[in-house]
């Protein structure tokens, strides 16, 4: 009878091994740099999106580690004609967790 107490405990053991496995597995494959280079490759779109001033380049982008705890790398762009700074927030996962910056809110109107 006993054995039946245990066992929600067991499963939920089990559970958030295979959990921490599997985000172990996600994480081992990444690197700071493949990161960052993704992040760039964002910037270019958004910049591209908002249609702002400038030409954008992947080496407008730098990055640095967060003082936070949920966020692992900060990347900053800005195009040098431009004066607007996009800034990347990535947690540990390589996922956004907060960006700033211009944000197109519709695509643009079709011309007819």
């Amino acid at each position: 009878m006993r054995l039946l107490w245990w066992l929600p405990i067991s499963v939920l053991a089990l559970g958030l091994a295979g959990i921490g496995f599997r985000y172990g597995i996600l994480r081992q494959g990444m690197s700071e740099g493949a990161v960052i280079a993704a992040y760039a490759e964002r910037y270019l779109a958004d910049h591209r999106a908002a249609e702002l001033p400038g030409q954008a380049r992947l080496s407008d982008c730098s990055a640095r580690p967060s003082d936070g705890l949920w966020v692992w790398v900060v990347v900053r762009c800005q195009a040098p004609g431009a004066g607007v700074e996009f800034v990347y927030e990535v947690n540990w996962l390589g996922g956004l967790n907060r960006h700033s910056g211009p944000q197109p809110l519709a695509p643009a109107r079709p011309k007819a």
